[in-house]
This record gives C-alpha cells, structure tokens and sequence, in this order.
C-alpha cells in the first residue's frame, strides 16, 4: 500500500456498473485499475469527467477502405478502445487466410480489436467470391486469438431450414461459450422466434417495430448507425420502452470521409444524446453492454479491469481530452508507421475486357422492357421494370445489337465482373437512380463477394473503369469520356483497402466522388451506394457475376421481360 501508483485520475467516475455519475478518484497501476480511490501516485491528472473506453458493438473495419491500423489512429483519439470486427470482406475475398493476417494486424495498433469469425462466406451460392469457409474452417477459427464470436448468420433460410452447415457453425460457437452475431433484416413473427433460439442478438433492424419484436425475442438488439444504413433516429424510442443494458451501439459500415469528419461510435453516442437518450444510457450502450455481449474484461472502470479510459470535458458533448489503453496515455500520439499489412494485395486477376463482354446482346430492335435494380439507398433496392433501347446501328464488336441505356428514365447498364481468375463470368442488367449522364463509375467493393462492379452510360467507358481497376489491383474509379480522365483510389489490400493514411485516402476518396458527381453520380450514397447493388442476401433486386437475382425467390431471373 505504500508504493505509488504509476497515475491517479480525478474527476467524476461515469460508473456504467452502477448508472451513477461518482465523485472519486481512479486509481491506474500497470495498465489496470487497481481502486476507486485515493492512492499516492506518480503522476495526477483532473478532467471533468472518467468514462470507459468505447466499444463499436459489430464494425466491418474494411469499409473504411484502410487497414486495421490506420482505422485505429482515427478513432483511437476520439476514446474508441475497442471494436468488434466482422472481417467478413476480408474472409470473402481471401478466407481463412485473410482472417488471420487482419488478426496479424492487431499486434501494430493499441486499438483492441476482437473478432468474429465469418459464418456466411460466401453469403450465398448465387455469388462467386474469392473463397469458402466451411464448418471445419469455421470451427479452426472460432479458436483463435481474439475471437471472441461467430460473425453474423446472414443465411437465415438455411437456419429456419435447419441447414446442417450452417447449424455446424453455431454448434461450434457455442460449444466454445462464444457469442453468435445475428444478420435478419425483415424477419418477424413465428421466423423471428425460430431464429432467436440460435442468435444472440441483430443490427439489421429498420423499423422499431422490428427491434420491439427482436428485444421481446430475448435478442440483444444493437442500434446501427452507419454511412450507408442510419437507423438510429427511426430505433431511438426503444430506449423508453425496454431495459436499455439489452441494446448496444455500433456502426457496421463506416466510409473513409464520415470517420475523419465525425468519428466512429463516439459520433453515435454524441448522436444518441442528441436525439435525447440519457447520457449515461448511451455511454452504457457503447461500453458495459457490449463487454457483457461479448463476455470482455474491459468496458467498465472497476477494480481489476484494464485500464481503457476516456478523460472528458464534457460529457454530453463527448468531449475528449485524454485516452488510455491499457493504462498508456495517448497511445496513438506520436507513434511510429505501422509496417505493411500482411493482407494479401494480388487479388483482382480477371482477364481485361471489352465492351462486348459487358453488354447485354439482343435480336431485334426498338425497346424492349427489362427488370432493373432500383437503388432506393441505406442497402435498400425495389424491383423495377423499364423499357430500354435496342441499339442495332454500331453496336459493341461482333454484337447483331444490344440493350443500352434509356437516359430519360436514369435506367443504366450494369455489370458484375468474377475478379479472382476463375471462370470470368459476367452478370449484366440495369440499375435506376444512379444519375450518370456520360461516362462511368466502378468499384472492386461490392459487398459480399467484392466482384468487380462496374455502371454508365456506355459499355466502352464501363470497360475501360474495369480495366483501369484491373490495373490498379482494385479500389473505385470514375472515367469521364469528355476529357478522357480516369480518377482512381488504388485500393491493393484485398481490393478492398489501402496502407496510406486515412486523411490521404480521403483526400483521394474524394476526388473520385467529385468526378464521379462531375459526370453526373447524383445519387445521394454517391459512389458507395455502388457497392450495395451486388448484394445478394437483402432484398429485392442484385445483381451479381452470375445474373440478376430476385432475394425473395433466392433465384435468378431474366433481365429481359418482354420484347
């Protein structure tokens, strides 16, 4: 007891243990908290306020479109200490592999990550991705250090149909005392309570009805605020009708630009208090209720816990003036480059193409009506149905004729390109509310299987965006004709991210959607609403490397209706 302690914190404790606001002092010794009192110390420190570090409760980090480090600098600083990571990009382009190198990763960033293992790769068999983790691979994983869950179960037909594959990977988890992450958008009633026996709690809900019904289901429900997807104003009134220690906070996806201008999950507490939730709630659902989902030792300042503390000026305002981690103060402040990461970067290998490949060939001509995926944004497509012109005069090289672009409608070409060197099917179809009005857009982002996505107004300007990316190793890209200029953020990692510093990838980020908006990209998800339109496991109309698909029949079906 006569020894000091390496730092001693006053201030008033937000104890999320208690839900109380504490006058008392925190005791900090070799990274951990060792008393909520008065000790000698080395060192003393007063702030306003002492919360716990925050936790992202279900975060993709490579939808920063960095590496784990990188994202790590962001957000560290704005007193995010911990997030749980869905490497499931990583893992459908690169598997199990890819999976451990991200984990690799941890070892150059103070931020603690922890994992869940991808359940749903590939997300569905009407996709090809650049690999498959079965239930043995799964289970290898679920052993790993760090890991602290089963990433969400997106396949929720094959669990109410008792798929033995997917219900070896819960099996799994749970043999293993571990967390199983839910994925069930749109599910209700006599579905919802079948599924509930196997998932712990969901992120997809859209509606409050939907989360009421989850939370009734014993679901911890988790209030999602993304780049993409902002569900948190349309849930925020749960928070009055069930006990808030059963939800949490996260982000899910998280672009380059709202990370640097806004933050992580400490822009969704700010927000939540906003919105009016009581401050200590909010902090509660991005701290203690995500440790106890999780079973993790931190997220609480208690005796014994490690020592991931937020000294703020404000509480309401979550106004930061100090972060430790493990009982280092400032962690990122100052520290060295991380070294490259050890994700994989030769992962876009599809032959380069022609505007042949890409356009849907037709007999005949005038119009014909074809079904079109309409970009309603926040994930959401609709079906759709517009005539669109047969051109028959110079079409594409050794093409009778083909289906282009119907301008007055914004109904235009889109394809799917398989970019790991197999087959190199194509998918083609067409896309609504995009806006393009010359030129085009593409992306090696395009979740679940990160095929090579490409859209615009004509098939020659598509072709030369996929091959540039081609070129590239992946990342997005915009080509305007008019000036003959390709803009392009090189994403080599995976095809998914970069190793260069966030401000520099947004910097770059930025000046593809500038280009993008230059010819025309009005759609209000700009470039990453892009990335969306392959997703085959949300409803209603993808299209993917293999065709369209309508989600609800969970089966292909013919652009063209009718002539």
């Amino acid at each position: 007891m006569s020894d000091r302690v390496d730092l001693l914190i006053r201030g008033t404790l937000v104890n999320v243990n208690t839900g109380n606001l504490e006058d008392r002092p925190v005791a900090v010794n070799d990274g951990e908290v060792v008393a909520l009192e008065e000790r000698p110390a080395k060192r003393e420190l007063k702030t306003g306020y002492i919360a716990p570090g925050l936790i992202d409760a279900h975060v993709h980090v490579e939808s920063s479109m960095v590496t784990l480090p990188r994202y790590a600098a962001t957000v560290v600083p704005r007193g995010v200490t911990s997030v749980i990571h869905d490497p499931h990009e990583i893992a459908n382009v690169l598997g199990t592999q890819g999976v451990r190198a991200v984990i690799n990763d941890t070892a150059h960033t103070p931020l603690k990550a922890r994992f869940t293992v991808p359940s749903s790769v590939p997300a569905s068999h009407l996709q090809d991705g650049g690999a498959t983790m079965d239930a043995d691979a799964v289970a290898d994983l679920l052993g790993a250090d760090k890991v602290v869950a089963l990433g969400e179960v997106m396949n929720i037909p094959g669990v109410l149909a008792g798929d033995e594959e997917v219900h070896s990977k819960i099996i799994a988890a749970r043999e293993r005392g571990l967390t199983v992450d839910g994925h069930a958008p749109q599910v209700t009633g006599h579905d919802l309570q079948e599924v509930a026996r196997y998932l712990d709690n969901d992120h997809e809900s859209i509606a409050i009805e939907e989360a009421r019904q989850k939370a009734a289901a014993g679901l911890r429900v988790y209030l999602r605020e993304g780049s993409v997807s902002k569900n948190l104003e349309d849930l925020i009134g749960i928070v009055d009708e069930v006990d808030t220690r059963r939800l949490s906070l996260c982000t899910d996806d998280r672009d380059v630009t709202d990370l640097v201008e806004h933050g992580g999950v400490d822009f969704v507490v700010k927000k939540a208090i906003q919105l009016g939730v009581d401050p200590m709630e909010a902090i509660q659902m991005a701290t203690i209720n995500t440790a106890e989902s999780y079973d993790l030792p931190f997220g609480r300042i208690e005796p014994g816990a490690s020592a991931d503390i937020v000294l703020l000026d404000d509480l309401e305002l979550w106004d930061v003036e100090h972060v430790l981690i493990d009982g280092v103060l400032d962690p990122t402040e100052g520290a060295d480059e991380p070294p490259a990461s050890e994700v994989a970067t030769d992962t876009v290998q599809f032959d380069p193409v022609t505007a042949a490949d890409l356009a849907t060939e037709h007999d005949g001509s005038g119009s014909v009506e074809v079904r079109v995926v309409d970009a309603e944004g926040g994930l959401q497509t609709a079906r759709m149905a517009a005539r669109v012109p047969v051109e028959t005069v110079n079409p594409p090289t050794g093409l009778d004729g083909v289906l282009t672009a119907n301008m007055d409608a914004d109904v235009l070409p889109m394809a799917v390109i398989e970019r790991y060197g197999r087959d190199g099917s194509i998918g083609r179809g067409f896309v609504h509310r995009l806006g393009l009005e010359r030129g085009a857009i593409g992306s090696t982002v395009a979740h679940d299987a990160h095929n090579c996505i490409v859209a615009g107004v004509s098939y020659d300007a598509m072709a030369q965006v996929a091959n540039h990316l081609r070129e590239i190793e992946g990342g997005i890209a915009a080509y305007d004709p008019v000036s003959d200029e390709m803009t392009s953020l090189s994403l080599s990692v995976a095809g998914l991210m970069s190793d260069e510093p966030l401000t520099t990838v947004k910097e770059k980020f930025e000046a593809v959607e500038d280009a993008a908006r230059g010819i025309g990209l009005s759609h209000e998800g700009g470039l990453m609403e892009l990335s969306f339109l392959a997703l085959e496991v949300i409803p209603e109309y993808r299209l993917t490397n293999n065709g369209l698909v309508d989600v609800e029949a969970f089966d292909y079906v013919d652009v063209v209706v009718s002539n």
